[in-house]
């Protein structure tokens, strides 16, 4: 009896190993809240950068919805929203900017601030940032 007992327990728990890893895994776009919490988190990003004084002068001019829906659709491809992101690369869309290290620094807490204020948690929030922190070298303007 105990030898059977043994064997049922082993077995259930081989099912059990075997069904967690057939178990779909999250995206890191479905762990960041899928849509309407990356279209927020962007949304007030952008609003907060373009009025804050170590940022505002990237956006002088720059009309904002466009950029928006631009850097939603990015997000949702790098993290396996299944969207392609069909916008310019980041070295050419800021070619002519002249950002600097610091205003760079300061959108960057500027979005740590916004995702924590979206509810974000903090694992998917430090995967984003390992995914868009590559992109500096092509954003931030490096003095000739």
């Amino acid at each position: 009896m105990l030898k059977q007992l043994l064997r049922s327990s082993i077995a259930i728990t081989l099912l059990v190993l075997v069904a967690a890893c057939a178990t779909p895994q999250a995206t890191l776009y479905q762990r960041l809240g899928g849509q309407t919490v990356v279209e927020t988190f962007v949304s007030r990003t952008i609003d907060r950068s373009s009025t804050d004084e170590r940022t505002k002068r990237s956006f002088d001019g720059i009309k904002l919805a466009p950029i928006k829906a631009s850097i939603v659709q990015q997000i949702c491809s790098i993290s396996g929203g299944g969207c392609k992101y069909e916008g310019e690369t980041m070295a050419k869309s800021h070619a002519d900017a002249k950002i600097q290290p610091r205003e760079f620094d300061a959108l960057v807490d500027i979005l740590r601030e916004e995702m924590d204020r979206a509810g974000v948690d903090a694992g998917a929030k430090n995967d984003l940032l390992k995914l868009l922190a590559p992109m500096k070298r092509d954003i931030v303007h490096a003095a000739r």
